[in-house]
């Protein structure tokens, strides 16, 4: 495995600027620790001058308050570009340098995968739609759908926490045949004749939640959060203040962009930094994954997707190569073509798990499972360090991943809940079973 590309960063100020009532080094720590910057070190100079030419110094008589200050920090490349757009903006006078480094050796204590200095309260989504217990459930629906959500807290007068509705709860409820994400894949006339039959309901936010959800304080660790996630089977919980008040959602997907977002160097350089019992993808990964070849008949292999909780499937070829993977998404998006308008909900909902229409059937016979498969796939390998493969998921948008043996057989999938799992330490047959 390659060493992660470095880089040391070098920013240039005088210890007075401001900006918007603040010192503009407090906000530049601020951004790089709320990155997931490893560590910033700020340095205050006995003297020094910039571009203006005005020497200033503490061994002179002068104003301390010019005095120059340096703040650097070694991290990833791809990072610190990232940040560099918002550094430059901060920096309206000074200098912002960028020099390659080899990273030697990083001695870390002996912990979490998770950085200890955040927060729940720093990588959370803030930005958090609620409802009432009285909001209709069409608008209810019509949020989760505009947003593209799939959790919606309930919270009383005053801002607490007395519920929240999910996607399943919506199905176990008989409010909607059709999951969430499938919805979103609706032609528009078909999605707002599916949200007016909605709307026409008489069910309200109080009539469909699950009362008394699991929250999470905005001052937890981040390893918190994630153990409390793992052992309960949630992929998002509330996140909430002191007094009990909503302030922010966390998902799943929250904290395992900031592990992937964190110092990852090659394991040679970091050996052991993270306390994990699983290390590799190998010891998490599921080995009983549904298939089907390219050939396989298109009822058969919706079939297969709606007999497996993860619902997809894996194509293989005779050798056990991985040629495609299929989701029920991917089979409302691409088998749908040949589908009348009047017919495509109907075809949703069988995709959804509900009846299915013979017609329909009869319109599909000739396609395969060929016919609607992504491929290329992305795979890993069994001896795939964890911290990889969370990388991989994040950067590519991905929720499982095909693992094969040195020849691209299929030998397993790991998903996102394995993962997280396993940067607790938890990786094992529950994490594998719940994936």
């Amino acid at each position: 495995m390659e060493q992660t590309v470095t880089q040391q960063l070098w920013i240039y100020i005088d210890e007075g600027d401001s900006l918007q009532g603040r010192t503009v080094a407090s906000r530049i720590v601020d951004m790089l620790r709320a990155a997931g910057a490893p560590g910033v070190t700020v340095f205050r100079g006995v003297g020094g001058y910039g571009t203006h030419g005005v020497f200033h110094s503490d061994l002179l008589v002068d104003i301390p308050s010019r005095l120059p200050l340096v703040i650097t920090c070694i991290d990833r490349s791809d990072r610190l570009q990232r940040l560099l757009p918002k550094l430059g903006e901060l920096v309206q006078e000074g200098l912002i340098v960028l020099s390659p480094v080899q990273v030697v050796k990083v001695a870390r204590r002996p912990g979490s995968a998770f950085p200890a200095h955040l927060r729940v309260a720093d990588v959370m989504n803030h930005d958090v739609i609620s409802v009432t217990p009285d909001t209709p459930v069409g608008e209810l629906v019509r949020l989760l759908l505009e947003r593209g959500l799939r959790a919606m807290p309930v919270v009383d007068a005053e801002r607490r926490v007395i519920g929240i509705v999910t996607d399943v709860d919506l199905l176990q409820r008989g409010v909607s045949q059709l999951p969430l994400h499938l919805q979103q894949l609706l032609p528009g006339a078909e999605r707002a004749a599916h949200l007016a039959a909605v709307a026409a309901r008489p069910e309200r936010a109080a009539d469909v939640m699950s009362p008394n959800p699991t929250t999470i304080s905005a001052m937890a660790s981040l390893t918190q959060a994630a153990l409390v996630m793992t052992e309960h089977d949630h992929k998002r919980l509330p996140v909430v203040d002191e007094a009990g008040h909503l302030v922010g959602m966390l998902s799943r997907s929250d904290l395992l962009q900031t592990v992937a977002n964190t110092f990852a160097l090659s394991s040679e350089v970091l050996p052991g930094t993270m306390l994990t019992t699983a290390k590799t993808v190998g010891e998490v990964m599921i080995r009983d994954v549904p298939t089907v070849t390219p050939e396989t008949p298109l009822a058969e292999t919706l079939d297969r997707i709606l007999s497996t909780p993860r619902r997809r499937v894996i194509v293989i070829d005779q050798d056990r190569r991985v040629v495609g993977i299929i989701s029920d998404g991917d089979i409302l998006r691409r088998a749908a073509r040949p589908v009348a308008p009047g017919l495509l909900q109907r075809f949703a909902i069988w995709i959804g798990g509900g009846a299915r229409p013979p017609e329909l059937e009869l319109a599909l016979k000739n396609l395969t499972a060929a016919a609607v498969m992504t491929h290329p796939v992305l795979t890993v390998n069994p001896d795939t360090p964890i911290i990889n493969a969370v990388e991989l998921m994040i950067e590519r948008r991905i929720k499982r991943l095909p693992v094969v043996d040195a020849e691209g057989r299929l030998v397993g999938m790991v998903g996102r809940a394995a993962l997280l799992g396993a940067l607790l330490g938890a990786g094992g047959e529950g994490s594998r079973e719940r994936e």
